[in-house]
């Protein structure tokens, strides 16, 4: 039996996630078949196998990361044997909770802090939506559940007794102001996503230009005294509803210019 690794798909890649695996278990494998679709630093790209057998175990379930050279799942003969494995990375003392599974038995796409944080709360995540890329649910869609109060077979959350006064959302209680479950706010709705791989590459590469790369800065002041008499009369001008050009607006129009 050989083991399958997280590959290096990039020269700056560090680690992989994997998005969907392309073969199940006891699937026959050969050289070339796309095994694996894994989100790189700057892409994602599908793994083509490098060795020929039978899929006989996955160690790394949908939407986990990895480091290069963790073993992902293994190859072997047939008569092997098959099974789905939900063993963390070798060298991990602790299992990942199993998989969720929604009433198709279809697997549920969720973070490995997600779903750390469900079987803390005692939530089920195939009752959640996912806020996530391709709807996977993250760690907000998790928090945003249990402080609602959702349950596992119609059991309420034992975090959901609260004392009087601060059972309602959007209350401020001593540890700070509460969240809106529906991610309500003043502007309208908000939403939580996970940074992906290129997004995570480009804030390190910044903040590592911030800290290593000498700055300057340029300013100049500039009479802005015609642009607010000409707003005004811009603002006099309009209608009921009519959208007015922002200060902001002259200035990015004179960039462009």
């Amino acid at each position: 039996m050989a083991d399958v690794v997280m590959p290096r798909l990039s020269d700056s890649m560090e680690e992989g996630t994997v998005l969907q695996w392309l073969k199940s278990v006891g699937d026959d494998v050969a050289v070339g078949d796309e095994l694996v679709e894994i989100e790189t630093d700057k892409a994602n790209m599908a793994y083509e196998a490098d060795l020929a057998g039978t899929l006989t175990e996955i160690l790394v379930n949908e939407g986990e990361t990895v480091a290069i050279g963790t073993p992902i799942a293994r190859v072997g003969d047939s008569d092997e044997g098959s099974e789905v494995s939900t063993a963390g990375p070798v060298g991990e003392e602790e299992s990942a909770p199993p998989p969720a599974e929604d009433a198709d038995g279809h697997r549920v796409k969720a973070s490995p802090l997600a779903r750390r944080i469900a079987k803390e709360q005692e939530l089920d995540l195939s009752q959640l939506q996912g806020s996530g890329p391709g709807g996977r649910i993250v760690k907000a869609d998790v928090e945003n559940a249990s402080s609602a109060g959702d349950a596992v077979g119609g059991v309420p959350h034992r975090g959901g007794d609260r004392e009087a006064g601060s059972e309602h959302m959007g209350e401020p209680t001593a540890a700070g102001p509460a969240v809106e479950g529906s991610g309500e706010t003043a502007k309208g709705k908000t939403s939580y996503e996970d940074l992906s791989k290129t997004q995570q590459l480009i804030a390190r590469r910044m903040s590592e230009s911030k800290a290593t790369a000498p700055h300057f800065y340029l300013r100049a002041s500039v009479d802005m005294s015609r642009a607010v008499a000409g707003r005004k009369l811009l603002k006099e001008a309009a209608g009921e509803g009519d959208p007015v050009p922002s200060f902001n607006d002259m200035v990015v129009k004179a960039c462009a210019l």
